[in-house]
């Protein structure tokens, strides 16, 4: 509901992470328990230890795991982890993923790069998505020197065949670190992530996003010989890996826990795939049926979809994408995204159809115009 009392169906909430709707009664209660108790203390409370238990239940493939806040906090000490354990400082991401951190080693290769320097920017390289043949160059331009490979292991297409699997040999065979950055595809694609689903295990991931369903917890998870660089118990030179005063909150840990036995009880995974495709399937239709099928296209796994808007050309258009947005606001519709959470319904879905049906007709009037801006504010 906005300030003005206007309902929305919403879509896309919090950047993705509220996947089980806001204030979920299971989950706020499991905060609401912890912060009766207090939030954070000098010394470690049972609570983590539970909740890192409850993690690598969920998440068999990794071994050890260490909270966080947030997303870059966690990637960014699986890069330093990686560069720790080979000795090496290259960094090679996957370019074809729009974030991974705030952090030098992967803005300093973004347009805003100001105040990062050049010398720091040129030790991270890219590799593109699903393209071994190109990595595999990559890591024979810079033999020895690259620490780890990181990328999201899916995005809005499918891995192709054993492009993952081969991932992770040429990982092994040039000796770098593999990790996965599971913010999004963490409990979207599987309760155990990418990783479970597709069956290749990384060395380190990062998990964040719907672990906490709206509350601030992050996860760096992985191979117990590698997370153990990040404490005492070795001999190797000492690795400053995470220092958060917040990172241990009780009530954000307990909320996690609520989280992932919401998802196994109650099979929260296969809902969101269950209702994206009925969403996908209706929004396309409705498209075709408005004579935009070509120009207002839905993409992406079921449980995360994005749109498109292209205009008369086929190109993408923001001004067409406005113009869409503005005609399923128009309806109760908020949706920077289609990507679905638990706490809708099939008639939250069929409305939000009508409503899609409703804007492709305006869509396909601007089309035939040529001309998305007419009842813009500044429009033509």
């Amino acid at each position: 509901m906005d300030i003005d009392g206007n309902r929305y169906i919403e879509y896309g909430s919090g950047l993705r992470s509220v996947s089980l709707g806001h204030a979920h009664p299971r989950v706020t209660e499991a905060a609401r328990r912890e912060l009766d108790r207090g939030s954070n203390f000098v010394r470690p409370s049972i609570v983590e230890l539970e909740a890192a238990e409850r993690f690598l239940a969920t998440v068999p493939t990794a071994e050890m795991v260490k909270f966080a806040k947030n997303g870059s906090d966690v990637t960014t000490a699986a890069v330093r982890l990686a560069r720790a354990v080979t000795g090496r400082p290259r960094v090679a991401l996957c370019g074809d993923h729009p974030f991974f951190s705030v952090d030098d080693w992967f803005i300093g290769t973004t347009p805003m790069s100001a105040g990062i320097p050049t010398s720091t920017s040129e030790l991270t390289v890219t590799f593109p998505y699903g393209d071994l043949a190109a990595t595999e160059e990559l890591l024979a331009r810079y033999e020895g020197e690259v620490a780890c490979l990181i990328l999201e292991p899916a995005g809005h297409v499918e891995p192709p065949p054993g492009y993952l699997a081969g991932l992770r040999a040429l990982a092994d065979r040039h000796g770098c670190v593999l990790v996965f950055d599971e913010m999004i595809t963490g409990f979207r694609w599987s309760e155990a992530g990418a990783q479970g689903l597709y069956d290749v295990v990384p060395d380190l991931s990062t998990f964040g996003k719907a672990l906490g369903n709206g509350f601030a917890v992050s996860a760096l998870a992985g191979r117990r010989e590698l997370m153990e660089r990040g404490g005492l118990r070795h001999s190797g030179d000492r690795v400053f890996l995470l220092s958060t005063t917040h990172g241990a909150e009780t009530h954000s840990l307990a909320a996690a826990m609520a989280v992932q036995t919401t998802y196994t009880e109650e099979g929260v995974t296969a809902r969101l795939h269950a209702l994206g495709e009925r969403l996908a399937a209706g929004v396309r239709e409705a498209a075709a049926s408005m004579g935009v099928g070509d120009h207002v296209l839905v993409r992406g796994r079921a449980s995360n979809l994005v749109f498109a808007t292209l205009d008369e050309n086929l190109r993408p258009s923001q001004e067409y994408r406005t113009l869409f947005l503005r005609g399923l606001l128009a309806g109760g519709v908020l949706a920077p995204s289609f990507v679905v959470s638990s706490a809708l319904d099939e008639a939250d879905i069929d409305r939000t159809v009508e409503v899609v049906a409703e804007a492709c007709a305006g869509y396909r009037k601007a089309l035939e115009a040529a001309d998305p801006t007419p009842g813009c504010p500044g429009g033509r």
